[in-house]
């Protein structure tokens, strides 16, 4: 009995499977990746020129490729092209260092922005004066009680200038701001002022001094009478190329100052040595080494008279 259970058991499970075959063979949808049982398709076989595209590298392409629109950055056959020559003015604006406020400048006053050259248009040390001081008498008028001398020492302090900074030259078309009340270094004016002393000469001017070596005196309007002309005494005796100019943004604490190229020497009352050494070791060290006198002219009082020579071989020889 168990016997002929077990043979109509298979019978029954042999008419499922070939249910299930005969399903297989009338599927008519697609077989994913393919369908069992058939045979290997033979390799894909591609024409020559699409061969060509498919398996060549993009940078060897073939001459009988033909592209009409623009290759980016160049087609892989052509020649280099040779490199690019700028005229020469071009070539000057490309390869200097300038801002763009300088360039601007330059185009306007191509020739003018040469330092020492009078132009109306950039600089002729009469032109426009009053962007630098409109001659108010309040910068070398005192208006308080005279500053007494006191025992506070002298201090001196320098600033670290780039050595290859150049100041440039701001025709007087363009208004000349500074960080510094007192600046030692920066922006200024074509024309240098000639040596001597003055009724007041704006800061624009005497950084021109500075950087070609001069000395410039500065004095508070309201600083003692007897400093000012022992400091005006041992300035004038020390070099020729020396400017001294009132100048109302010293400190009361220190009314009087020397200044140079990156330095300056602030004190309350007059040292003889403290003065002829910071002139001696400070004097000429500025960046353009320029002995001529200068043009501008506008507030000067008396010149300075040559103490050695014009090149202020000696510094204070009479000290």
């Amino acid at each position: 009995m168990q016997k002929w259970l077990r043979t109509l058991d298979n019978n029954k499970y042999k008419d499922k499977r070939r249910n299930i075959e005969d399903e297989f063979e009338n599927w008519n949808g697609r077989w994913m990746p393919d369908r069992p049982n058939d045979p290997k398709p033979p390799p894909k076989v591609f024409p020559k020129n699409q061969q060509q595209y498919e398996y060549e590298s993009i940078t060897e392409l073939s001459h009988k490729m033909y592209w009409p629109g623009r290759w980016i950055p160049d087609r892989p056959d052509n020649p280099k092209p040779s490199p690019k020559v700028f005229p020469k003015n071009q070539q000057q604006h490309e390869y200097e260092s300038i801002t763009d406020h300088e360039y601007k400048s330059i185009e306007e006053f191509p020739h003018e922005m040469y330092m020492g050259r009078v132009s109306p248009e950039c600089d002729d040390a009469k032109t426009n004066l009053t962007i630098d001081w409109d001659h108010t008498p309040s910068e070398y008028t005192c208006y308080d009680h005279t500053i007494m001398p006191s025992k506070i020492t002298a201090r001196i302090y320098c600033e670290n200038i780039p050595k290859m900074y150049k100041a440039a030259h701001k025709c007087m078309n363009q208004r000349i701001e500074y960080n510094d009340n007192i600046p030692l270094y920066g922006p200024h004016r074509p024309l240098w002022p000639v040596y001597g002393e003055y009724k007041y000469l704006p800061k624009q001017r005497w950084l021109h001094s500075l950087e070609h070596g001069a000395i410039v005196m500065l004095y508070h309007p309201c600083a003692n009478p007897l400093e000012v002309e022992r400091l005006k005494n041992l300035v004038s005796k020390c070099l020729w190329r020396h400017i001294i100019t009132p100048y109302n943004y010293l400190e009361e604490e220190r009314p009087l100052a020397l200044l140079s190229w990156g330095c300056k020497l602030t004190m309350s009352y007059v040292n003889p040595t403290v003065v002829e050494r910071f002139i001696q070791k400070k004097a000429l060290q500025g960046p353009e080494k320029i002995i001529d006198d200068g043009q501008f002219q506008d507030g000067l009082m008396s010149r300075s008279n040559i103490v050695t020579d014009e090149a202020d071989t000696v510094l204070c020889p009479n000290m």
